[in-house]
């Protein structure tokens, strides 16, 4: 967009089970019940210890590795002033090692034409051609201004468009990023459209909250767009609610 407000790991190593215990003789009666029980003792917790490092990988497994996503947005999806890896939407899925197309456009919205004149309609249109199983697709505050009206209308019509061309796909919805300022009351209203139109088609709606509220150190210097460590924090918010939505379903 020209402008979107005018528009883990596995825990390394294996903990080693402790070695037999040798029973201390007391006055030849046979092993005292001090080194029984500390023998015991050292056994069970070392299974403890397996036992966590075991739950702790799976808990970093991936989630869908190799699946086919698309990211449908703005500028704050695309890395605007930065690298394409660098985007929250790339760092997601390098982490999930899923192939991802972003089709994220600067300037677009629902309404609002970004650039090339498109807005999401087109990257919805481009999207249902790549057959994707996960669909991210987020909110704008490119549409501030526009007829609230028209907004919902719009919204409603993109992911009606989805669900019917991708009956299977996953559709993650993700409300609106909007910087470290206050956020503006239309934009509360363009979330709860974007939620509605979601969840009516059986798409997840994942608020994102305001990561970055507050911390102009992690804005370029347009004061709209993430830094690339801002867009790395944004990433760390939203890849456990996208995670833990997928593995539920």
């Amino acid at each position: 967009m020209t402008s979107d407000r005018g528009g883990s790991g596995s825990i390394g190593g294996s903990p080693g089970i402790p070695g037999p215990v040798h029973p201390v003789q007391s006055l030849n009666r046979g092993p005292s019940r001090r080194a029984a029980a500390v023998a015991a003792a050292g056994v069970l917790v070392a299974a403890l210890i397996v036992t966590a490092v075991i739950a702790t990988s799976g808990s970093a497994a991936t989630v869908h590795p190799g699946a086919r996503v698309v990211a449908i947005g703005d500028s704050i999806m695309d890395g605007h002033g930065l690298e394409p890896s660098q985007s929250w939407p790339a760092i997601v899925a390098k982490s999930e090692k899923w192939s991802l197309s972003n089709l994220a456009t600067d300037g677009a919205g629902f309404v609002t034409l970004g650039n090339f004149q498109r807005r999401f309609r087109a990257q919805v249109r481009a999207a249902v051609k790549l057959k994707p199983s996960i669909v991210l697709i987020s909110s704008s505050s490119n549409d501030l201004g526009d007829d609230d009206l028209q907004i919902a209308a719009d919204t409603r019509k993109d992911f009606d468009r989805l669900r019917k061309a991708l009956p299977h796909a996953t559709i993650l919805a993700f409300s609106a990023f909007w910087g470290d300022t206050a956020v503006p009351a239309q934009l509360t209203q363009i979330d709860a459209d974007v939620k509605s139109a979601a969840l009516a088609v059986g798409g997840t709606w994942i608020d994102i909250g305001q990561p970055l509220a507050g911390r102009r150190d992690l804005m370029q210097g347009d004061d709209v767009h993430p830094t690339a460590g801002g867009q790395s924090i944004l990433a760390s918010v939203i890849r456990p609610k996208v995670v833990a939505t997928l593995r539920a379903h």
